[in-house]
């Protein structure tokens, strides 16, 4: 699957809920989530644990040389119990640290929009624009609407995943080989 994605920090969270209340975006959940990485050659490898919700085994890799709206390439697997899939692939690959959040989570047209409180980071935003039903050129521009009408400054985004920032790697490239 395919979204256009960006992260920035989130300065003022009860001005973008505002705003996206005015934009008829719906609020449909807060959940505590922990990611549990695992180091891989290209990409991100994690599971997700949500409260209330079945584990997934997520699989990513999007460009980190630019913070600004990107394609990202990913799948999600659920899983029935985290810890066997810890276990199994905590056997052949290095652990690559946790990342625990509380995440709100509002939808508008194809763009899912995560609020997030991040442990030991502080307040983000993240918006990934489903390529499904759409074409990506229509998911940019849309993204390109959602940024402008919540207000997100470019000298807030971020090209680099949470874990990376809490690992003090935001430098290190995680393109794709090739």
């Amino acid at each position: 699957m395919q979204n256009i994605e960006i992260k920035a920090v989130l300065r003022d969270r009860s001005k973008v809920e505002s705003r996206l209340s005015a934009l008829g975006a719906r609020r449909l959940w807060t959940h505590r989530q922990r990611d549990t990485f695992f180091d891989v050659p290209s990409g991100w490898l994690k599971i997700r644990e949500v409260e209330g919700k079945p584990p997934e085994v997520i699989s990513y890799v999007r460009s980190t040389a630019s913070g600004a709206p990107r394609a990202s390439n990913y799948d999600v697997l659920l899983v029935e119990e985290a810890e066997p899939w810890k276990r199994l692939l905590g056997r052949v690959l290095s652990a690559g640290g946790a990342v625990e959040k509380e995440r709100t989570l509002w939808i508008y047209e194809h763009t899912r929009v995560h609020l997030d409180s991040v442990g030991g980071l502080g307040e983000f935003i993240e918006l990934e624009t489903v390529v499904d039903g759409i074409t990506q050129r229509q998911a940019a521009e849309e993204t390109q609407r959602v940024v402008a009408a919540l207000g997100v400054e470019s000298k807030d985004l971020i090209s680099v995943p949470y874990k990376e920032l809490l690992s003090g790697s935001e430098g290190r490239s995680k393109e794709p080989a090739g």
